[in-house]
Parts: C-alpha cells; structure tokens; sequence
C-alpha cells in the first residue's frame, strides 16, 4: 500500500514587511554615513541598508498575537 501525501489546501501567507517610517530610515543612514566618515557616493546604499536592517529589526520584535494577554 502507498502513501499519497495531499498537498495543504491553504498556502501560507507570508506577513507583508512593516512600513518603518521616513526619519527612522534616515537617521539610520546618517549615521551610516558619518560612520564612513562622511565620504559621498554611498547615499542609495546607506539608505537601502538602513531600510532592510530596520524592517529585519521590526520583524523579530514584532508582538505575537495576544493571545494570552488578554484584558
């Protein structure tokens, strides 16, 4: 006899990335700069690091539901 494995009937959903806010990103990527030592050139880079570093950071302290906490 085998053993045919049905797939799910429902797919995953993937949590969409949190929005970080505009002057969180941009003292992010400030201070990316000036730890570079203010060199130019490196403004779209800065700020794509800082995004993702900041939706990363976001995600892995995002609130599980509430499950238990509840009031």
């Amino acid at each position: 006899m085998s053993r045919v494995a049905t797939p799910p009937t429902t797919q995953p959903t993937a949590t969409p990335p949190r929005h970080v806010p505009y002057e969180k990103i941009a003292q992010r990527a400030y201070e990316k700069w000036l730890k570079r030592g203010c060199a130019h050139g490196y403004d779209v880079q800065d700020w794509t690091e800082a995004e993702n570093e900041l939706k990363a950071e976001m995600s892995r302290t995002a609130p599980a539901s509430n499950a238990y906490g509840r009031r």
